[in-house]
């Protein structure tokens, strides 16, 4: 099991587009993948339950990944909320994405 904690910072929060090419990333592996913000914890698999979370700007959100292939899954997405039109801040350890991450296991 990995997990990352991400503090988002694009100006609108995770919205309907972020959600959507987020939770169709973890489709495509065999490992589970929960997101947990605001006191929500929901499949990381489902764009719904993803946009359910309301993590507007700021807010820290813990991503736990298992599975066989869950280090691919979660350097996947936190490729997805590193990228720079996401504007997301990743914190992170092992092979990170972003110049400031760190993973734990």
């Amino acid at each position: 099991m990995v997990d990352a904690l991400i503090r988002v910072t694009a100006r609108w929060g995770v919205d309907q587009a972020v959600a959507a090419e987020f939770a169709a990333t973890p489709a495509t592996f065999a490992s589970d993948v929960i997101c947990a913000a605001n006191g929500r914890r929901v499949n990381g698999k489902d764009a719904m339950s993803v946009m359910s979370l309301r993590a507007r700007r700021d807010t820290p959100v813990h991503i736990l990944v298992a599975g066989p292939d869950e280090r691919d899954a979660l350097e996947n997405l936190s490729a997805i909320l590193c990228a720079s039109r996401h504007r997301a801040v990743l914190h992170m350890q092992s092979r990170p994405q972003c110049s400031n991450a760190v993973i734990r296991r």
